[in-house]
């Protein structure tokens, strides 16, 4: 099995500072982000934005990614792309209305001016009431997509709001493949409807394995998931082993 980047999404951290993010990320010796807003974003004081993106720099953090962004209107997203390239990240996530074909065309003019690659975040019923906001469903990021013949535009596949929705992850790599521009590893389990990879229903070796089949190798390995924050660097620990002994298998 392909040996993959894994990196974590800073929502593991809850509301913790970016300095403390950067702190537990050598904890867990982790050093691939995907950085969440709430420990910045381009509505931040100027200075703090600059201070911050040296630091990660410093510290050598790799921001792979940053998101997810949720868009409401399409001139909402430039200066979210803007910012991510500011981080030198490879793409954004996206969360908006599926059906909202005037932010899907600004998505792809942002992503050929920054070249930045755009991706697709599905959601469940776990943080979304009204599901129709939002992609909660295979069809609905495969419609987008197949609608949307455009190379920076593709996919991040969260496994564990898939699981919530009773999607398959299997099923949704083999349809998307070289659509997939990141993975969003959670799972679902008795002990916590987020938990980390390997905790429950997930099948790690199945879904790397059909990664490898189906997916390019340089899509990323991001944990995330939403437990508590005072155990981040522990779950992440565990996390991540779970990646690595399955991807040895």
């Amino acid at each position: 099995m392909e040996t993959r980047t894994i990196g974590v999404q800073s929502v593991v951290f809850g509301d913790r500072s970016l300095s403390d993010v950067m702190g537990e990320l050598g904890d867990a010796d982790v050093d691939v982000l995907e950085l969440w807003g709430e420990h910045l974003s381009p509505h931040d004081h100027g200075a703090t934005v600059a201070a911050s993106v040296a630091a990660l720099k410093a510290a050598m953090v790799d921001v792979r990614g940053y998101g997810v962004v949720d868009l409401e209107e399409a001139e909402e997203a430039r200066d979210h792309f803007a910012f991510a390239e500011r981080l030198d990240a490879d793409y954004v996530t996206v969360n908006y209305p599926p059906m909202r074909d005037d932010v899907t065309a600004e998505l792809l003019e942002l992503a050929e001016e920054f070249e930045i690659d755009v991706a697709i975040h599905n959601y469940s019923s776990v943080h979304h009431d009204d599901t129709s906001r939002v992609f909660s469903s295979l069809a609905e990021v495969q419609d987008t997509l197949e609608r949307n013949q455009h190379h920076r535009l593709g996919a991040c596949v969260d496994t564990g709001h898939f699981l919530v929705e009773d999607v398959d992850p299997a099923d949704v790599i083999e349809t998307l493949g070289d659509r997939i521009v990141t993975v969003h590893l959670k799972d679902t389990s008795a002990a916590a409807i987020e938990d980390v990879p390997g905790a429950g229903e997930l099948e790690l070796a199945t879904v790397l394995g059909l990664l490898d089949d189906h997916a390019d190798p340089d899509v990323p390995l991001i944990v995330e998931y939403e437990l508590d924050p005072e155990d981040a660097v522990a779950d992440l620990q565990n996390a991540v082993s779970n990646v690595q002994q399955a991807m040895s298998q």
